[in-house]
């Protein structure tokens, strides 16, 4: 049994026969990538396929196509795949699973398509008639001639601990990234056009009769347990992040009852000792239970925070997540090929998240007639009144954050809060049926980090609980078949065979860290060059030595991100 196919990409059209040369010498000499080629004029292809796949896929169908994601599943129909993209595009849903492919015609045209899930991103990028495809930030960096700029406002945005792209923007300025379920368009001397082709909102959503709801039920243990018997390795070369909340202890007894692989254990806890216990509480019987014979804890002392984010994969993107950020050194104990994890299962199965959604899906008769049954108590009437109001006066919340950090320039605070007002006008206008998970959704950088950090390692990233048939499960299901009474509603029904009761009915979450809001950090010297279109001037080059802990993270991950992005810059070729 091998692994899905899996791959990274970097394709780039240039009229040129002199620069397609010396591009195609450069990327031969750099040992980077497995197999390249130069299918049509003027384009050249360089695959680099993740471990566990030999050669990537490759169908050559009146020109030539790259699948970065998916093969496995379409097997067959590839060819016919790539057809519907010739001709019609917007249609390509209709075909199975998540798929990522980079099509190549005879005329020298393309098209790039992401996939629903998104797990390999598609960066864009056009320089006069030269136009580049990349799924790392970093290719487009070390294989293109053109400087790299940073776009202030994506980099602070990251920076504050956001995992957005506002308007498909990037941290490099004039490279965009392919949204989900989206394709692109590159055609020779014409700008690059994206849509979409996936949306899964849907019109309405009704209450589910018994039936229905017992089928969600089901369909959700399903295709839980197909992900997990899909993307793990047979070896037991798997990696789970495991919190000892509800979802990734979930995701534990699925993979080692239903699924019946090995895994080891990665778990980020509290310092203070009593805090720690009772985590533990949660994670050694657990791990015990289902025989993990590896586990790692790394406990959030003052110095880990920054400690760290510097010792994170050195790829030109933000790592923030701290899984991914000892990642190197769990590798240097032993080998992963895959790296999972529950993201996105709180905005999927129910939890405070689904609160605005389940108030405007509830009439005042429903409210009225469930008080007995609410999500998490009496207050929830206000929280039901609040979200009704906003609606109707056409300013939904957004998941995003009102501002961001203190040390951003005021011009690009400014632009983020001139977008943000923007996006909550468009959001408004939108069909309120399941808005609030869409807008959930959009934070999807996560995904993105994941690919950069892990495949630049060689680990596989798998997400249960965020791809296209999860998603368009939790686009069905009706929010009080996710909420009221209590949270989880859905998952805690589809698991209570598989899961100890202690982990599942687990009223309070698994703690990553400890609170830390009050805590302060000092910095070690000043910032590197080329952050002052981020940072405010009186704090750059050298900011304040001692600020509090987000704003010293903020001012870490910038200053790493510079160091990767300039050491991939002089990666290229000195002529």
């Amino acid at each position: 049994m091998s692994l899905p196919p899996l791959a990274n990409l970097f394709a780039v059209y240039d009229p040129d026969p002199s620069a397609s040369v010396a591009r195609l010498a450069d990327l031969r000499a750099s040992g980077e990538f497995a197999r390249i080629s130069q299918p049509v004029t003027g384009w050249t292809v360089a695959v680099s396929p993740l471990p566990g796949e030999a050669n990537g896929h490759h169908v050559s169908p009146a020109g030539a196509a790259e699948f970065v994601e998916g093969a496995d599943v379409l097997c067959d129909r590839l060819f016919e795949l790539c057809q519907v993209a010739d001709g019609s595009p917007e249609s390509l849903a209709r075909f199975p699973g998540d798929f990522g492919f980079l099509r190549i015609r005879a005329d020298g045209s393309a098209i790039a398509v992401r996939s629903c899930g998104g797990l390999v991103p598609f960066y864009l990028t056009r320089s006069g008639d030269r136009m580049a495809v990349a799924t790392r930030l970093g290719d487009l960096v070390r294989y293109l001639p053109e400087e790299p700029r940073l776009d202030p406002l994506v980099n602070a945005v990251w920076a504050s601990g956001w995992s957005l792209f506002p308007e498909g923007r990037t941290q490099l300025a004039g490279v965009n990234i392919l949204g989900r379920g989206h394709f692109a368009r590159l055609t020779p001397g014409r700008p690059i056009a994206r849509s979409c082709y996936w949306d899964p909102r849907p019109a309405r959503v009704a209450r589910p009769t018994p039936a229905v709801a017992a089928e969600h039920v089901a369909r959700l243990r399903s295709l839980l347990v197909a992900q997990l018997e899909r993307d793990l390795d047979p070896d037991g070369r798997n990696l789970l992040t495991l919190s000892g909340g509800v979802d990734s202890s979930s995701l534990a007894a699925l993979t080692a009852r239903a699924v019946g692989r090995r895994f080891s254990t990665w778990s980020l806890l509290p310092e203070a000792e009593e805090r720690f216990q009772h985590e533990m509480s949660y994670i050694e019987p657990l791990v015990r239970a289902l025989g993990v014979e590896r586990t790692r804890i790394v406990r959030l002392r003052k110095e880990t925070h920054l400690a760290l984010l510097r010792a994170a994969p050195r790829v030109v993107f933000y790592v923030l997540h701290q899984a991914l950020c000892d990642l190197p050194a769990v590798l240097a104990e032993g080998e992963v090929r895959v790296l999972f994890g529950a993201e996105f299962a709180d905005e999927v199965c129910g939890s405070g998240f689904t609160i605005p959604d389940w108030a405007l899906s509830t009439s005042l008769p429903r409210l009225i007639a469930g008080v007995g049954r609410l999500p998490f108590g009496r207050r929830d009437v206000l929280r039901w009144a609040k979200h009704r109001l906003l609606g109707i006066t056409g300013r939904p919340k957004l998941p995003f954050p009102p501002g961001l950090g203190a040390f951003v320039k005021a011009e690009v605070g400014e632009e983020y809060r001139a977008w943000a007002a923007a996006r909550r006008r468009a959001a408004g206008a939108e069909p309120p049926m399941k808005r609030y998970l869409a807008l959930q959704a959009e934070k999807d950088g996560f995904v993105t980090m994941n690919w950069e950090a892990a495949s630049a390692l060689g680990v596989r990233r798998s997400f249960p609980f965020f791809n296209r048939a999860v998603l368009e499960l939790a686009f069905e299901c009706h929010p009080s078949e996710l909420v009221g009474p209590g949270t989880k509603k859905l998952l805690r029904a589809a698991l209570a065979d598989d899961v100890p009761s202690r982990n599942l009915f687990r009223v309070d979450k698994g703690h990553w860290g400890e609170n830390a809001r009050d805590l302060q950090l000092e910095l070690n010297g000043p910032l590197p060059p080329g952050l002052e279109t981020v940072v405010r001037p009186d704090w750059y080059p050298i900011p304040p030595p001692l600020v509090d802990l987000l704003t010293a993270r903020s001012l870490t991950s910038l200053a790493v991100f510079a160091g990767a992005l300039e050491a991939r810059r002089r990666e290229r070729p000195t002529s």
